[in-house]
C-alpha cells in the first residue's frame, strides 16, 4: 500500500502519513492528535496500536517554539510623523472636495428655481407649483379616478416572490468525543464544513437534504437529525470512519468512499 493510497482510506492529509513515520510529532500540534493518528495509522497496517502509542507515551515530543514568529519592527518616530501627515493631507482635500461639490449643488439648484418661478423677470417668493403641498385626494376624486381607467385596461399581474425556498430544508448535529477530520455537503453540492475538528465539539450543520456527511473518525459520534437522535454506529466502518447520506425525516444509507469528496 502506497502513502497515498494508506491517506485516502485514513481521510487523512499524505503530510500526516509522513511525519508519523519520521516520528516529527511537532509538525501534527497537540499530543491527542498524534496520539489518534498513530492509533488509526497502526489498525490499518494492522498493527498494535497499544504497544506503538506506549512507545509513544515515553518519546519526548518536540512542541513548536512560539516564540519565534518573526514579527514587523515598529515604524521609526519620521515613519510616523509621516503617515500622520499624510493623513492630514489627505482629509483636507477631502474636506475641501465635499465643500465644493455641497457648493456647485446649492448653486445649481437656485438657478433652476430662479428659472422656474419668472424667467428673466424677479424671482417671487412664492414656491413652486411642484413644492406646493396637494390638497389630500377625497373620496369623490378616488371614484372618479377609477371610472376613468378603461374597462379593456388590463388588470395589473400579482407579484411572485423570487425568493427561492426550501421544502428540504434540514439540520443536524454530531457531538465528537475526539478529534475527527469531518466533511458535510448539502443536496445542491454546496460545502458546509470541511476540516478537523477537537474533541467534544458539538457543530451543528443546516441546508437542503439529504445531507452528506463524512467522518474520518465516527466512533462514539451522537448524530440529532431535526433535533431527534438518530444511531450512527451500524454505519461505522472497520476503519472507524463512515460515509452517509442523512435524510430529513432521519433515514440514513451509506455512500460508497469513491463517491466522497477526495482530499481528506
Amino acid at each position: 500500500m502506497s502513502l497515498a493510497q494508506a491517506a485516502h482510506r485514513l481521510h487523512v492529509s499524505a503530510d500526516v502519513l509522513e511525519a508519523l513515520e519520521d516520528e516529527q510529532f511537532e509538525r501534527l500540534g497537540a499530543p491527542i492528535y498524534v496520539k489518534s493518528y498513530l492509533g488509526r495509522y497502526a489498525e490499518l497496517l494492522g498493527e498494535s496500536a497499544q504497544a506503538l502509542q506506549a512507545e509513544l507515551a515515553g518519546a519526548a515530543m518536540a512542541a513548536p517554539d512560539l516564540t519565534r514568529i518573526p514579527r514587523a519592527a515598529p515604524a521609526s518616530g519620521r515613519a510616523s510623523a509621516l503617515l500622520a501627515a499624510a493623513g492630514i493631507g489627505v482629509a483636507v482635500v477631502l474636506a475641501a472636495g465635499l465643500s465644493w461639490w455641497g457648493w456647485t449643488h446649492v448653486s445649481r439648484h437656485a438657478v433652476a428655481v430662479v428659472g422656474h418661478s419668472g424667467g428673466a423677470g424677479a424671482p417671487t417668493a412664492t414656491a413652486p407649483a411642484a413644492a406646493r403641498p396637494r390638497p389630500p385626494a377625497t373620496a369623490a376624486s378616488s371614484v372618479s379616478a377609477v371610472a376613468s381607467v378603461p374597462a379593456s385596461a388590463p388588470a395589473a399581474a400579482p407579484a411572485v416572490s423570487s425568493a427561492p425556498t426550501h421544502a428540504s430544508e434540514m439540520r443536524i448535529s454530531l457531538q465528537f468525543p475526539t478529534a475527527s477530520w469531518v466533511s458535510v455537503t448539502d443536496a445542491t453540492g454546496r460545502s458546509l464544513f470541511r476540516g478537523l475538528v477537537l474533541p467534544g465539539t458539538l457543530e451543528s450543520f443546516a441546508g437542503p437534504g439529504p445531507l452528506h456527511v463524512v467522518l474520518g473518525y465516527a466512533d462514539g459520534v451522537a448524530l440529532k437529525v431535526n433535533g431527534r437522535s438518530v444511531p450512527l454506529a451500524p454505519y461505522v466502518g472497520r476503519d472507524h470512519a463512515a460515509s452517509v447520506a442523512v435524510a430529513a425525516d432521519g433515514e440514513i444509507s451509506p455512500v460508497p468512499r469513491h463517491a466522497s469528496h477526495a482530499g481528506g
